[in-house]
């Protein structure tokens, strides 16, 4: 142990046993806090936690040290659970009560832990506005004590239940079943606001388009095939440039032989979905008509397109 070490422990000793002899129960230490405020703050801050704790625990005491001196006189790590242990052992406490402060933008950030043996803690945490009284913590009242229940709102005011009237209404007759028109053999065929087959003509467009990208790319080629043909051969690069050559005129016609062969196929389909369709609308158009006819009038059913 260090000789800082050894003071702090004899401190420990020297003012917590006169204490804790009278102890009866419970015995709960409240350290000293420790932090960026000034002294006169930290001790006004640490008797209100006091007075709290008080509050909460008669017998609870003030500790002569922080929880920092503490752990540095029994040799351990802060920020451990074990070492909170071996300080709660070495104070000889059921329970220990630290307190930290911090400056934040506005005013004090008090922290406040309570940490019992068996690893049981309770934190609180609250900002104290700058100008404001450090006397008054009402944020870390709730640690040592359990906060009022709110009260439950008063129930709204059942509403009356409704008399049956007098007199009751009749209820509406049912509704008939209306006769649904049936549905034509063909669906889709010469019904007023039917959209033209717009995917077939989409169809036809980009399977031209493609076979033009075809043939703009075997355009490339052919030109790529010219360069090569007139390139020289003399040295090693231009070898190497003759081989990137080649490769770029196999790429431009494979990929114009891709689309070509793509536009066809997908014009072709395009095109005879367009063709079909077009002449079963031209063909299952019937119509019902009256007529005069040489010896009186009739109604005459005809099959096709319209005149």
């Amino acid at each position: 142990m260090t000789p800082r070490g050894a003071r702090l422990a004899a401190a420990v000793v020297a003012v917590a046993t006169p204490q804790l002899a009278t102890a009866e129960s419970h015995k709960l230490l409240v350290l000293q806090s420790e932090g960026r405020a000034d002294a006169a703050t930290r001790t006004k801050i640490d008797a209100a936690i006091l007075r709290m704790a008080h509050a909460a625990e008669p017998q609870a005491a003030a500790g002569e040290l922080s929880y920092t001196d503490a752990a540095t006189a029994v040799g351990c790590k802060p920020d451990t659970d074990r070492c909170k242990s071996e300080v709660l052992g070495m104070l000889g406490v059921d329970e220990i009560v630290t307190t930290t402060i911090a400056r934040k933008p506005g005013g004090l950030e008090i922290e406040v832990q309570r940490y019992a043996r068996g690893g049981a803690t309770r934190d609180a945490r609250m900002l104290l506005a700058a100008g404001g009284s450090p006397d008054k913590l009402d944020g870390i009242a709730p640690l040592f004590g359990e906060a009022p229940a709110p009260e439950p709102p008063p129930a709204a005011p059942r509403a009356p239940a409704a008399e049956p009237p007098l007199f009751p209404e009749p209820a509406a007759p049912p509704l008939e079943p209306t006769a649904q028109p049936l549905p034509s053999a063909q669906p889709g065929l010469d019904r007023p606001g039917t959209p033209r087959p717009y995917y077939e003509i989409a169809g036809m467009i980009s399977g031209g388009t493609m076979i033009a990208l075809g043939v703009v790319l075997w355009a490339t080629a052919a030109n790529t095939q010219n360069e090569i043909n007139s390139a020289p051969t003399t040295t090693g690069n231009d070898l190497a440039k003759l081989k990137d050559l080649e490769s770029k005129g196999d790429l431009y016609a494979n990929i114009g032989n891709g689309l070509a062969i793509a536009g066809l196929v997908v014009g072709g389909v395009a095109t005879y979905f367009y063709v079909r369709d077009r002449r079963a609308r031209q063909t299952a158009t019937a119509r019902l008509m009256p007529t005069v006819l040489d010896h009186g009038a009739g109604l005459v059913l005809t099959f096709g397109a319209p005149p």
